[in-house]
């Protein structure tokens, strides 16, 4: 054991961790006291981000450099820099509370669902932001980017939508019940096929 967290260090409840993508070098964990610390791998404290809501959704970039956190009573995605420790906050322009966020796998882009079930894709690169009014009709719940920066979202309306880079939903799955967790995989039809991930699970 390298170090652990003493018992409700982030509130009452339980605690949402995630690892720094690639490097590894960091760990971010949040819960109910509307806290993100950010710990390097010895257990010393790199980060300490307050936030004027509860944290609904914090993720990592491609590269591990930047930590996107949206939060209740916030319109605001913090970025976190893991360079330099500073932290930005970018408007999504989004008015209901953000409630998914994912960076994509190889491409600078964040993912940004809300409790309406409206869509937020923000470019980091370029600064630009898709706002996607309506993507589904209730909370988003989930969501997964594919290799090829496809961007699979499930929602509380019992549906999964398949988007482009743009926003542009190319498949709508209805399901008999509310999903609460989505992947990409592979699936071969034989030992020649490649295709990349053409599957969500």
């Amino acid at each position: 054991r390298v170090f652990s967290l003493p018992e409700c260090s982030h509130g009452q409840g339980s605690i949402q961790y995630i690892w720094q993508k690639n490097k590894g070098n960091y760990l971010a964990t949040t819960g109910s006291d509307q806290k993100v610390h950010i710990f390097d791998r010895h257990g010393d404290l790199k980060g300490d981000l307050c936030f004027p809501g509860i944290c609904t959704g914090l993720d990592w970039d491609h590269d591990g450099d930047i930590l996107a956190v949206v939060c209740e009573q916030s319109n605001g995605i913090f970025l976190w820099d893991s360079n330099s420790f500073k932290t930005t906050q970018i408007d999504s322009g989004l008015k209901d509370t953000m409630t998914f966020l994912q960076w994509a796998k190889s491409q600078p882009l964040l993912a940004v669902g809300t409790v309406k079930g409206n869509l937020l894709i923000y470019n980091h690169q370029s600064s630009r932001k898709i706002p996607i009014i309506g993507k589904h009709t209730k909370k988003i719940t989930c969501g997964a980017w594919s290799a090829e920066s496809l961007l699979a979202l499930g929602s509380d309306d019992k549906s999964i939508t398949i988007s482009n880079m743009e926003g542009d939903t190319v498949r709508h799955i209805p399901l008999r019940m509310e999903p609460f967790d989505i992947q990409f995989s592979e699936m071969k039809a034989d030992e020649r096929s490649s295709i990349g991930e053409n599957t969500v699970c």
